[in-house]
């Protein structure tokens, strides 16, 4: 019984460590962009509840902004998200996603990726596949706010 049970729990986390290490389909690019929040965007703040934004060309010659652009937001769970604006199925960069509401919609292929949390999971059932995010990092800096969006 207590082999049975091994081999169950371990069943269960190989294939919960195959799901996280999965490959998105959307290509590895640099991603190396700063929110000026408090100088450029002061109502881009957790405070304001659900609100995105969209960067589709760099604004300076250091900037990375991913493969398709970014969708960088501020979640239901009050912190900062960002991901590639490049839908995982379609894989178009020419064609970033749109938002509308809670969700970055693929014009291609009609999915809907459900962003009010952070994670961009598809819920129309065209791809399983998730958004490709990116890390934030939130910085209070002397010169004020910055969010900072890396891979």
């Amino acid at each position: 019984m207590k082999h049975c049970v091994f081999l169950i729990g371990l069943v269960v986390l190989l294939s919960a460590c195959e799901d996280v290490n999965r490959q998105s389909s959307v290509p590895n690019v640099p991603v190396n962009y700063t929110v000026y929040i408090t100088r450029e965007y002061p109502h881009f703040v957790i405070a304001n509840g659900f609100q995105t934004m969209t960067v589709t060309q760099k604004t300076l010659l250091e900037n990375y902004i991913g493969y398709a652009g970014l969708l960088i937001w501020v979640g239901m769970d009050e912190t900062y998200h960002a991901a590639d604006l490049c839908c995982p199925y379609c894989v178009k960069r020419n064609k970033p996603l749109k938002v509308d509401g809670i969700f970055a919609v693929c014009e291609l292929c009609g999915e809907q990726y459900d962003i009010s949390y952070g994670i961009g999971n598809p819920t129309t059932g065209v791809t399983n596949e998730p958004l490709k995010r990116y890390n934030t990092s939130y910085r209070n800096m002397a010169t004020g706010a910055q969010l900072y969006i890396f891979n």
